[in-house]
């Protein structure tokens, strides 16, 4: 973290916050750090050895106590801490909304393209249930980011009741269908010509 320190009521972006590129000896360092400041604010430790669930990336990790850190919330506040149970298929009914899933899969491919806040504020529009804004918000970061979805997570989209015709998400979403159409169509085989 950039602050020396780790000052919680640091003035500034989170990203501003969080130190640059780490190699792997910097990042364990810095994440024994930030999880000792953790303990000493919240009096416990980050991880409960009785609960083996947490499995992040050492990157994601350092992120997520960090974000504990900088807004002085507890771990169980982090928008990403329960990204996998609504988008678990093992308990459907878990599932306060169909769009819960969706809006955690493009949160997912934001993340994996190191859009870190993007992924932030639409898990933050998903907790909210304002599923219309957020696939909007995910239409125009894929967009920026030269991102295109899974045809089926587009489709899936497309078809919810919180995609309105003439919205972003709408425009943005038929436009990847068509450029993904005519991609595949572009690299189908030459049919066979058979010539008696």
């Amino acid at each position: 973290m950039k602050t020396q320190g780790l000052d919680v009521f640091h003035d500034g972006d989170f990203e501003q916050f969080l130190a640059e590129d780490h190699d792997e000896t910097t990042l364990n360092k810095d994440t024994d750090e930030a999880l000792g400041t953790y303990c000493r604010m919240f009096h416990g430790p980050f991880f409960n050895i009785e609960n083996t669930s947490i499995s992040v990336s050492d990157e994601e990790l350092y992120r997520w106590v960090s974000w504990c850190i900088f807004y002085g919330r507890s771990k169980d506040e982090y928008p990403l801490a329960n990204r996998e149970t609504p988008a678990s298929a093992d308990d459907p009914d878990d599932l306060d909304d169909p769009d819960d899933l969706l809006l955690a899969n493009f949160a997912q491919i934001l993340e994996e393209a190191k859009a870190y806040q993007d992924a932030d504020i639409l898990d933050n529009i998903a907790i909210i249930g304002e599923f219309a804004i957020g696939f909007d918000f995910a239409m125009l970061s894929c967009r920026e980011l030269g991102i295109t979805p899974p045809t089926q997570l587009l489709q899936s989209m497309m078809g919810s009741p919180r995609c309105e015709k003439g919205s972003h998400a709408y425009e943005i979403g038929n436009a990847l269908l068509r450029k993904t159409k005519a991609t595949d169509a572009d690299n189908e085989p030459p049919e066979t010509v058979v010539r008696d």
